[in-house]
């Protein structure tokens, strides 16, 4: 898909030759991620276009992203971010199962732990959530994820704003 694309020309003392640049967008699975208004400033900050995804049960408007809403449902977010997602966006999500299907189209995927998911680790993420779904079935007692800390937003908040930097990286 070309429309991810620039084309600008650079000059040596030589000659010119073409280089293209990546435009990679931001995208945020909006039922799941905390911290949008620091978010939005990061993107901002770095010129980088910024869609949330939110299902209609929730209502967000903003001047700087554009907000698609979408049906009320299970998947029907994540189904909304793999149909818009084209290589190289880079996407916000605690979804494993997302952001399998977007590794195999060259998305980069964050976490909101700050952890970024990539094909080293996204075999393990998986088998962590489907061995957790097999004692949540058996009624095992499991505990639930731990408050998010100031140290987790923070760690989130500095990995993201590392990749909305360096926008070639990972």
């Amino acid at each position: 898909n070309w429309s991810s694309w620039r084309l600008y020309w650079r000059h040596t003392k030589h000659c010119y030759f073409a280089c293209f640049e990546i435009n990679m967008r931001l995208l945020i699975d909006g039922d799941a991620c905390p911290n949008k208004e620091e978010v939005k400033n990061l993107a901002q900050k770095y010129g980088i276009e910024m869609i949330v995804f939110a299902d209609y049960a929730h209502l967000l408007e903003d001047d700087y992203y554009h907000v698609v809403h979408c049906e009320v449902g299970r998947d029907s977010v994540d189904m909304q971010i793999i149909n818009q997602a084209r290589p190289y966006d880079l996407v916000v999500t605690q979804d494993y199962g997302l952001a399998s299907l977007l590794l195999g189209k060259q998305v980069k995927v964050i976490h909101v732990s700050g952890m970024i998911i990539n094909i080293d680790n996204i075999d393990q993420l998986l088998m962590t959530r489907y061995i957790s779904a097999k004692q949540r079935r058996a009624q095992k007692h499991l505990k639930g994820p731990s408050k998010r800390t100031l140290e987790i937003k923070n760690k989130f908040l500095n990995t993201l704003e590392n990749l909305l930097e360096n926008k070639d990286i990972i």
